[in-house]
């Protein structure tokens, strides 16, 4: 079996309608999953009495558990007695997931933030909550931004999980196609070509926002004043 490119010209709808599919529920998991992260990262910081060990046992269950596992419960499970589409459970089951490993990359964030950051805020007359707002978690997010752009290349790679409950996405339409057209080398591997420029936009991205910060520090330390 070698590369043909027929198949591509002739099922390049179908390569495309998943792409787009791929792409779509990707943009949806990386927003989703990010303001949820942070939001699980702060509560894991401060560890309430009420909710720290419900937020402790959630990352636990998500981050050593198979995406596909929780796919499969939330699919079976959830829609017997909630009536929801695949996709919605789709994009449920990546934020949950990912932004469990979101969340511990912003607790990390937090923690590496001094103390005395938080003092100074309270001995301004702010409270926990706008501390946490105003101060701390812009500086976490300064210092973890690089790894919170790597997750979203992950998160576009676990969309292909998706596949497994119907979803037409990029990997569904690439066994689709090699199942008619029985080339797999040239499914698969334009399957794979696609997901490496989704990759590539996603390090461009990165490195733009690399850029921004290097070019917003350097300005602010030539009118004399340093970042915290």
């Amino acid at each position: 079996m070698t590369f043909n490119w027929s198949v591509i010209v002739k099922y390049w709808p179908r390569f495309s309608n998943g792409a787009l599919l791929t792409l779509k529920y990707g943009i949806i998991a990386i927003i989703a999953a990010t303001i949820w992260g942070v939001l699980i990262g702060a509560v894991s910081f401060r560890k309430p009495k009420v909710f720290g060990p419900v937020v402790k046992a959630y990352i636990c269950f998500f981050r050593e558990t198979p995406l596909l596992v929780q796919i499969y419960f939330l699919f079976y499970g959830v829609s017997r007695y909630v009536s929801v589409s695949a996709g919605v459970i789709g994009i449920v089951a990546l934020v949950l997931n990912d932004g469990a490993f979101i969340a511990e990359i912003i607790r990390g964030g937090l923690q590496s933030i001094d103390v005395g950051q938080s003092e100074a805020a309270y001995a301004l007359g702010f409270n926990k909550f706008q501390t946490m707002i105003y101060f701390l978690i812009p500086q976490a997010w300064k210092k973890v931004i690089d790894s919170v752009i790597n997750m979203f290349s992950i998160i576009i790679k676990d969309t292909s999980m998706l596949m497994w409950i119907t979803i037409c996405e990029l990997t569904y339409q690439c066994n689709q196609i090699n199942n008619y057209s029985f080339n797999p080398i040239t499914s698969y591997l334009v399957g794979g070509a696609i997901y490496l420029i989704f990759f590539m936009a996603v390090q461009g991205i990165r490195k733009l926002v690399y850029l921004w910060n290097g070019n917003k520090t350097a300005g602010t330390k030539k009118r004399g004043v340093n970042f915290i």
